[in-house]
């Protein structure tokens, strides 16, 4: 299937970390005095956070938002740790992804509390990854076809990879499609032992 790949780009929630929003959630009851359903209605049906992702917002107007929003009284570093704890490195899939021996780069839909804070928060999955593109700093989301046009002119530029010299790594069908209708290898992620059988014939 991977023929051909000279760099791996892969998503970070539910493949290259472990996602549990859960303990965010327990997190926010407790600092905050709001129930869960109370917080998923105004921090995530709300679509607040979709626009912080798309970028609309820096750290600061997030927090700030997030205060009016909910009563969050912390600082921008206390909400990022917040937003944070729901992530936790999958050695596993770091370990497979590093021993493909490619250029490694990241395509997430996560905004400024996931990105401004990524060397800080996980600094031995961060120096993995050179390339690093954040929907926040595309000021576009998957699926959209202009976030991965984005990223394809990128690596044209800084590794010389063509599309279809891309392996994208995503646990979402929509996000996979999307890349492979522009001509990008596509592993949709489902455990590490696929991931590992379709890194072994990269090359």
């Amino acid at each position: 299937m991977a023929d051909g790949i000279r760099v791996i780009v892969t998503d970070i929630g539910s493949v290259l970390f472990k996602f549990d929003p859960e303990h965010r959630f327990e997190i926010l009851a407790e600092r905050t005095g709001l129930l869960r359903g109370e917080l998923e209605e105004r921090l995530f049906a709300s679509g607040f956070e979709t626009r912080c992702e798309a970028g609309e917002f820096t750290q600061e107007e997030i927090r700030d938002q997030v205060g009016d929003m909910i009563g969050f009284d912390g600082d921008t570093d206390e909400l990022s740790r917040i937003w944070t704890s729901a992530f936790t490195p999958d050695k596993d899939v770091f370990d497979a992804l590093t021993s493909a021996n490619l250029p490694l780069a990241i395509f997430s839909n996560n905004g400024p509390l996931f990105a401004d804070f990524f060397d800080e928060r996980f600094p031995e999955a961060a120096k993995w990854f050179r390339h690093r593109y954040f929907a926040c700093r595309l000021k576009a989301r998957k699926p959209d076809p202009e976030a991965y046009r984005l990223v394809e002119d990128h690596l044209r530029t800084a590794q010389e990879a063509s599309p279809h010299q891309l392996l994208f790594i995503d646990d979402n069908r929509q996000n996979t499609a999307a890349a492979a209708e522009r001509g990008w290898q596509v592993h949709t992620f489902t455990s590490t032992e696929a991931l590992r059988s379709v890194l072994e014939h990269t090359g």
